[in-house]
This record gives C-alpha cells, sequence and structure tokens, in this order.
C-alpha cells in the first residue's frame, strides 16, 4: 500500500566464496609470509590470519558497528587457533570426512552462486590457488561441524523449568502491541498537486463518505471509489501496528473502535476514509505461544557457554605459542590458557562515518604485511637453538619445560625463553 512506510533489506555474504577472492593478499604472502603462531604441531601463518581478517572484514562492512584493525586480526588469529584446535581434536577421536560430503558442500557452493562446470576451477586458479587446497578447506570446515556438534551439542540441554523460569522474568519481552483491522478508500492528491485537483478528490471524499453514514456497504464504495492497490479486495489493509503507516492515518486507526468509520483524514498522499472492523488489545503472549522462541534463545546462549568451556579445555591442554604481536601481553593473553571472555569476540565501537580511503587496499595491505613482519623478527631477535639434547623429542621437551614451570623450579620468564628457542626451531 502507498501509504504504509517502506522497509530497507539487509545484505548478506557468502562466507565460504570469500576465501577465494583475497586479492593482493596472495602477491604479498610468498614474499612476506611467516610463522605468526603454533598451534601444537601445525602453525598459523601470516597470509591465513591476513585472509581470515578480509573476510571477518567484509562480513562488517554495513554493521552497525565498526571494529578496529588490531581487533580484527586477533578475532580473526583465535578464530583460526579454535578451529585448529577442533580440526586435531576431531581426528583424535577418529572422526572422518569422506569425498562424497566434500564434494557435495562444493556443489552446493557452485549451485547457490550460480557457477558452471569448471567456473570454479577457473576463479581459484586467477587467485593463485587450487581446486585441491579450496577442497581441504571445506573439508576442514565439515570436520570444525562435526566435532563441535558432538562435544557442544551432547552437553546443551534446555529444561523446562529454565523456559518457564525465563518467561517469568522477561515479561516484557513478550509483549504484543494492540493491532487494528482496517479497510480504507484513498482518493490521490499528493503533496504538490493542484488546487484543483485537491479540490475535487475532497469533493469526491465527502460524496462517498455521506453514502457511507447513510448505510451503503463499505467495501463495495472501496472497490468502486479507491485509488489504492487495496481496492480490489473493498479496501481491506489486514491487521495493521503501530510505526507501520504514516503518522495521521495511524492516529485516525487507533481512535476508531470496532465498527467505526473515521472522518476524512489527509496525509501525504491525499485523502482517506478509513474504518476498523476489529481491534485486539496489547497483550501478553501466553507461554505456549513463545515457547518455542525461548527454547531457541536459551540453546544459544547455552550453546556460548558450552562452547568455551570446551575451547578453554582444548587450550589448556594445548601447546600455543603466539608471535603476532609485539606486546608479550598480547601474545600470552592468546596461549594455553585461552582468551579471556572479554577478548573472545572483537570489541565493537559505534560506527563513525569517513570520507573515502585515500590509500588504495594494495597499500593498506602492503603496509599490514610490513608491520606484521617486523614483529615476528622482533620477537625472534637473538633466539638461539636448545643445545640439550637430554630430553628427546621436541614435544617431550616442551612438556618438560612446562613441568618445570608449574613446580615453581623455573619462572615464567625462563619457561617463556626456553620455550621460544625450541619452537623456532620449526
Amino acid at each position: 500500500m502507498i501509504f504504509l512506510k517502506k522497509l530497507t533489506k539487509a545484505g548478506f555474504i557468502l562466507f565460504l566464496l570469500l576465501p577465494m577472492f583475497s586479492g593482493p593478499l596472495l602477491v604479498h604472502a610468498a614474499v612476506l609470509d611467516k610463522v605468526a603462531a603454533k598451534v601444537n604441531s601445525e602453525i598459523i601463518t601470516l597470509s591465513a590470519i591476513e585472509e581470515r581478517a578480509e573476510i571477518l572484514r567484509q562480513k562488517y562492512v554495513g554493521a552497525p558497528v565498526s571494529i578496529s584493525k588490531p581487533d580484527l586480526v586477533k578475532e580473526a588469529l583465535n578464530m583460526i587457533i579454535e578451529e585448529r584446535l577442533q580440526i586435531q581434536e576431531g581426528k583424535k577421536i577418529g572422526f572422518i570426512v569422506d569425498e562424497d560430503a566434500v564434494d557435495a558442500a562444493m556443489k552446493e557452493i557452485e549451485t547457490k552462486n550460480g557457477l558452471a562446470e569448471g567456473q570454479l576451477r577457473e576463479m581459484l586458479k586467477r587467485e593463485g590457488r587450487t581446486l585441491e587446497s579450496y577442497k581441504n578447506h571445506i573439508r576442514d570446515q565439515i570436520m570444525v561441524s562435526k566435532i563441535s556438534r558432538f562435544e557442544v551439542g551432547n552437553r546443551v540441554k534446555v529444561s523446562e523449568k529454565s523456559i518457564v523460569n525465563f518467561y517469568r522474568e522477561n515479561q516484557k519481552e513478550f509483549w504484543e502491541e494492540g493491532k487494528a483491522k482496517a479497510r480504507h478508500i484513498l482518493f490521490i492528491a499528493e503533496r504538490g498537486s493542484s488546487k484543483k485537483v485537491k479540490r475535487e478528490k475532497l469533493r469526491l471524499a465527502k460524496k462517498v463518505l455521506s453514502e457511507i453514514r447513510k448505510g451503503t456497504d463499505f467495501a463495495k464504495l472501496a472497490m468502486k471509489y479507491s485509488e489504492d492497490v487495496s481496492a480490489s479486495s473493498g479496501g481491506d489493509v489486514g491487521f495493521v501496528g503501530r510505526g507501520k503507516m504514516v503518522p495521521e492515518f495511524e492516529e485516525a486507526v487507533f481512535s476508531l473502535k470496532s465498527g467505526q468509520v473515521s472522518n476524512i483524514v489527509e496525509t501525504e498522499y491525499g485523502y482517506h476514509i478509513i474504518k476498523v472492523e476489529e481491534v485486539l488489545p496489547g497483550r501478553t503472549l501466553l507461554l505456549k505461544d513463545v515457547k518455542e522462541r525461548i527454547q531457541q534463545i536459551l540453546t544459544m546462549q547455552k550453546h556460548k557457554q558450552v562452547y568455551d568451556v570446551w575451547m578453554d579445555e582444548l587450550k589448556a591442554s594445548a601447546f600455543i605459542e603466539v608471535t603476532l604481536f609485539e606486546d608479550a601481553a598480547e601474545n600470552t593473553s592468546l596461549v594455553s590458557r585461552g582468551i579471556e571472555k572479554e577478548k573472545r569476540g572483537p570489541k565493537l565501537k559505534r560506527k563513525v562515518k569517513s570520507g573515502p580511503e585515500t590509500d588504495s587496499r594494495q597499500q593498506a595491505l602492503q603496509k599490514t604485511w610490513e608491520e606484521m613482519y617486523k614483529s615476528v623478527e622482533k620477537s625472534k631477535e637473538n633466539s638461539k637453538t636448545d643445545e640439550n639434547p637430554e630430553y628427546g623429542s621436541l614435544e617431550q621437551k616442551l612438556k618438560h619445560i612446562k613441568q618445570l614451570r608449574d613446580q615453581n623450579r623455573i619462572s615464567e620468564q625462563e619457561y617463556q625463553k626456553r620455550k621460544g628457542k625450541l619452537l623456532n626451531r620449526l
């Protein structure tokens, strides 16, 4: 209906395809790529972090919040660390991702994005990647999904009592505003119309209103005279709530009782005659009507809590070394004990409008690479190899020095120094 306010549509991102389109990232990776973190026996490169940060950056485009570049990089790194831990755990338990599942996922990506056969391979080739490497990426994502459902899904339970308690404690959340079922007859005389047009439309509106007052059927008159698209249905606009209509129309609707007809109402679209057929007062929805919604809310909350506990468990039992940041405190916060709750996600700030970027995307990325490169190189200054062969494999040595620290036989500083020497051999 022309008098209803228009709503905007939100955009969306095809997450799985984004890793293919990383622009200049791959150009710099070959020159400046360095080890930025280690998760048990696996390494995480700067290129992998920057690629993930780019995906996240695009995800935040158009969002009502903005995120700083350092927080974006930290979030990207944490995501990769957690994924590596989950994949390692899945393989340890014995989960397998068969080729049929990978092929099905690839086919779905091609179908959803309208890609012809062979087009995906060509797109990847232009980005310097192979189809096999992308399939490995999909395989990892499937593994993460399987192990997280197994570990987290089995721990998430929402009781009937918790649903009832949530309902009682959040009554305001389940308040439904009043609604009115209405019909209207519109005589178009938009603002800017000539006085002659307005006079003629107003005269016709008064004539029709007079017929209504005499008992002529409202719906029939709407079908005959209304210039709105609702004319064919007798002017029926269905149930309408507050905030959905222009103010003058809304005020008239909610001032009428069931069965009443308004006087002539002028809006920016012209002249309206409105009839309210039914009024539904505001009310608190019954538990049975919102039970499923509450179940979903509590499940999501519980899922987040269980996931965080699980991640802390994996991180506490893993060897995680981060050399990405110059600040030692930043690196320490990302290792074995896991990231503190306030650091699990980005610190969101109010979005501030700005003008066009003065630097090209390639220049900005080049600067980021150089900063990261310097950070890693600085963390490796004066590093020497550990000459002591007493404890065998690298893993055994790492466990040994961790045990020494836990027994207070060496300081935290000495522990970090020795561990750095060992891990820098990789």
